[in-house]
């Protein structure tokens, strides 16, 4: 073989070998699909309702998955979980969290989790099982705009009571991707447990933040925060950090969830928060921050080029009803009416920053 053969065939080896280990490859398998899954969870889901509102106590449950040929039986904890939701008095039914033994996941569609949060259907009704479609698509419509956005697998999902106390009842829900996969994805790292106000707008990273910003106004969406949450609390409200390593505290990246509160889903609970003018979640408020204008340009040119994709993600949502496909086409096209519109831009956006 010549020096020249294998020259080709050395850096054809270091091509693949890079291409296998590229960040594309921590992608997992549960969110490498968008084809809805069917899962079946048995649990005493009535004791776990009863007690969701004062505890989020772990439950032994019985999942099981069926995302190709052949169901998929784990044996997981099962927990109530977020906060708002299942302490407000919001919720007849409280988000859940599935925690997987790592061993036992091995060669599954689990493989690779651990620990899951899952977005259930809030109450009993057609309307609510249209406002969790509304989430899941928000998520979506963020995948469009970034990578740096939290993936999500649709689900079709049973619960049936261990105990016999509850009916047997089938709702739409999603499962959200873990936050350290969602950084391993992109080449990045979580290790920012930095409580509330103890990391400033300056640290952000710039194009990511307006990004952010104008996404959560695209969507109408009031009831987030990148640098602060409640007095306290880890940081930050309704958003992770995420960075190039654990210990950098610049280019800092957050990452917003939970767009329950957005106008674009338009929950019957959601309302706007205290201290900002609007009459509802509907109305759009600007609350990016001003350190970042100088990226709006870049970014909305971003936006305006996956428009098609944007809206291909409504058309195609199944889901939805005619009408509500309609609504939510026609408000997200409100948005791209505003920025085209360089007069509207400026003063709905630009000039509404937050200082």
């Amino acid at each position: 073989m010549s020096r020249t053969l294998q020259a080709v065939l050395v850096v054809a080896l270091l091509a693949a070998l890079g291409a296998a280990f590229a960040p594309a490859s921590a992608q997992t398998r549960l969110f490498s699909d968008d084809a809805e899954i069917q899962i079946t969870i048995e649990a005493p889901i009535n004791t776990l309702v009863r007690a969701a509102r004062r505890s989020t106590d772990p439950y032994p449950a019985v999942v099981t998955v069926v995302a190709g040929a052949a169901p998929e039986r784990f044996d997981v904890q099962l927990a109530a979980g977020g906060i708002s939701r299942r302490t407000g008095g919001i919720c007849a039914f409280p988000p859940l969290r599935l925690n997987f033994d790592g061993d036992a996941v091995r060669g599954t569609i689990m493989q690779g989790q651990n620990k899951l949060k899952l977005v259930t259907r809030c109450r009993v009704g057609a309307n609510y099982e249209q406002i969790s479609v509304l989430e899941y698509t928000a998520y979506r419509l963020y995948n469009e705009v970034t990578p740096l956005s939290f993936r999500v697998r649709p689900a079709r999902v049973t619960y049936r009571d261990s105990e016999g106390r509850r009916e047997e009842d089938a709702q739409f829900n999603f499962l959200i991707e873990d936050v350290n996969d969602m950084a391993r994805r992109n080449g990045r790292r979580v290790g920012l447990d930095v409580v509330s106000d103890t990391v400033r707008s300056s640290q952000l990273d710039a194009e990511n933040s307006a990004r952010f910003g104008l996404f959560e106004y695209m969507i109408g969406n009031l009831d987030w925060d990148m640098v602060s949450g409640h007095p306290g609390e880890q940081c930050c409200h309704n958003s992770k950090l995420i960075a190039a390593t654990q210990e950098t505290r610049t280019d800092v990246i957050s990452v917003p969830y939970d767009f329950d509160y957005s106008g674009f889903v338009n929950a019957p609970y959601a309302t706007p928060p205290e201290g900002i003018n609007v009459q509802n979640v509907r109305q759009r408020y600007y609350r990016g921050y001003c350190r970042h204008n100088d990226q709006l340009p870049a970014v909305v040119a971003h936006f305006q080029s996956r428009r098609a994709a944007i809206l291909g993600v409504i058309d195609n949502e199944a889901r939805l009803t005619p009408d509500r496909r309609r609504a939510a086409r026609q408000y997200i096209e409100g948005f791209f009416e505003i920025l085209d519109d360089p007069e509207r831009f400026q003063h709905m956006v630009v000039d509404r920053c937050r200082r």
